[in-house]
């Protein structure tokens, strides 16, 4: 059975037949529905189709994180995208995978949500003030915000980890431990998460009584190579650090690179702790001390379930989730307290 033959059944063009059977808005309720039974009348649709047709779903769900090089080798991303497709695939939803970047004037994320592909969105590495989170509002497409904003006042879904929390558990673990000389190493862009995991180190070295000097507190891009020279500067420093606090496994992991390469260890002569612990490419044997947001698993499990809440017509109000991080051991920081 062919697209014009419904299309000459029911007295309307081929190009509203095929609109209408992908679910396209512009086309009535009521025509929709008179191709949706014609093309079941026939065999024309499996089954899936045809109930995605009825129901107004499309059983697949966007993921929106920024395509650049730098993300898509940031092996935790990776990670987390085989986990939460693997979690939806339980729920036999697809994942679409689609960039916030423009392209030619036009972002794929909104071509995505008007041409109605998906139930709902996930947006990632919300920025503290995320024009993102706004757009979605204004067009009351559902979505699931991973990080908070300061966008809006509106209420909308979202999953967030208390970074500025774990970066307090960080240096209460140091100060407990000897350490003053306090140093944070941290991304220098503009998501969410980079700002709180800075803040939180601020305010409890503050709460402790320590300045911290304006040298100790580095900003650079989320990468290896960053880490190293990040950690050089560092190591010229007449007043060095006892101790840093790393907000990414791949800075930490270049710093440790520096560290070793002018013969010092870490947990010795240098104590390291650090964001998710070190990537799993990492070349070093160490056994990272770390801020433990979670396990990906876990991650893309509330994260498939609280999208799944929306779709099906939960209010974003009543889908929040703030998860505390924990301090797992490793071997890399030193007690500087005196032995008695």
């Amino acid at each position: 059975m062919s697209l014009k033959a419904i299309a000459q059944e029911l007295g309307i063009s081929i190009t509203t037949v095929s609109r209408g059977l992908n679910g396209y808005s512009d086309v009535a309720e009521h025509t929709r529905k008179l191709i949706i039974a014609a093309a079941e009348a026939r065999g024309y649709l499996p089954n899936a189709s045809a109930r995605r047709l009825k129901t107004g779903r499309t059983d697949a769900v966007g993921l929106v994180y920024p395509m650049v090089t730098t993300a898509l080798y940031d092996p935790n991303l990776l990670d987390i995208v085989a986990n939460i497709t693997s979690a939806f695939a339980d729920f036999n939803i697809d994942i679409v995978m689609v960039s916030d970047q423009e392209h030619h004037g036009h972002s794929p994320y909104v071509s995505l949500i008007e041409s109605g592909r998906v139930d709902a969105l996930i947006v990632m590495d919300v920025l503290d003030d995320d024009p993102r989170i706004n757009y979605l509002q204004s067009r009351g497409h559902k979505f699931l915000s991973f990080g908070r904003s300061n966008t809006t006042t509106a209420p909308y879904a979202w999953i967030d980890f208390d970074c500025e929390s774990g970066s307090r558990q960080a240096v209460r673990y140091l100060l407990e431990r000897g350490h003053r000389k306090i140093a944070f190493l941290g991304g220098n862009d503009e998501r969410a998460f980079v700002s709180q995991r800075k803040d939180g180190f601020m305010k409890e070295m503050s709460a402790a009584g320590i300045t911290v000097p304006e040298h100790y507190v580095l900003q650079f891009a989320r990468n290896r190579r960053s880490g190293l020279a990040a950690m050089r500067q560092i190591l010229t420093y007449d007043d060095r650090p006892t101790a840093l606090l790393v907000d990414s496994s791949m800075l930490a992991d270049g710093a440790i690179m520096a560290a070793e390469q002018v013969g010092l260890i870490a947990g010795e002569d240098i104590s390291f702790i650090t964001y998710d612990g070190l990537p799993p490419d990492t070349l070093s044997d160490k056994h990272m001390t770390s801020v433990q947001l979670s396990t990906s698993e876990k991650k893309s499990k509330q994260i498939a379930d609280m999208t799944l809440a929306l779709i099906q017509g939960e209010k974003p109000e009543n889908l929040h989730v703030l998860w505390e991080p924990e301090i797992v051991e490793g071997n890399t920081v030193k007690d500087l307290r005196p032995a008695f």
